[in-house]
């Protein structure tokens, strides 16, 4: 049986060329089609997904992510939304590594880079969820690899 990966993309990810100072010239349909073929090479079955509306994201972490084995997650604008609505968005994720299901949090771009008011990390108090931050495209494809270590548990 495949495991399945839900990748979610948050608001700001639709366009990429607006931000080429942090992310070059990347496109969303180019991070997509990489991480297919990782997970196609993994045995992983993908939906990649990408929305700008906060309250669709959220119902995707708290409704579709039951039919998954592992969430990986790129905020990035919603890290700036209401503290509210980001509390909502911890809690969701924090519910998914509570049952064990591997969450992995992506950026592109390294957020932690002076001067870079990209967005900040989601905090997900008592949760264990992994983070990859500055790399790219390949910041998804290490999430998917180490994602598919651990749903397989491999050391």
């Amino acid at each position: 049986m495949k495991n399945k990966l839900l990748i979610l993309n948050g608001p700001g990810l639709a366009d990429l060329s607006i931000y080429d100072e942090f992310y070059g010239e990347i496109t969303l349909s180019a991070i997509k089609e990489k991480c297919k073929n990782v997970c196609k090479g993994l045995n992983i079955e993908l939906d990649f997904r990408q929305t700008d509306d906060e309250d669709e994201l959220l119902g995707f972490l708290l409704k579709d992510s039951e039919d998954f084995n592992a969430v990986i997650i790129n905020p990035v604008g919603y890290s700036h939304a209401l503290t509210a609505e980001f509390a909502k968005h911890c809690l969701a994720i924090k519910t998914l590594t509570l049952q064990k299901k591997p969450v992995i949090e992506v950026h592109i771009a390294n957020i932690f880079k002076q001067g870079a008011d990209i967005t900040k990390p989601l905090q997900v108090p008592e949760g264990q969820m992994g983070f990859v931050s500055g790399l790219g495209v390949y910041s998804y494809v290490i999430a998917i690899n180490a994602i598919s270590k651990k749903l397989n548990k491999v050391a």
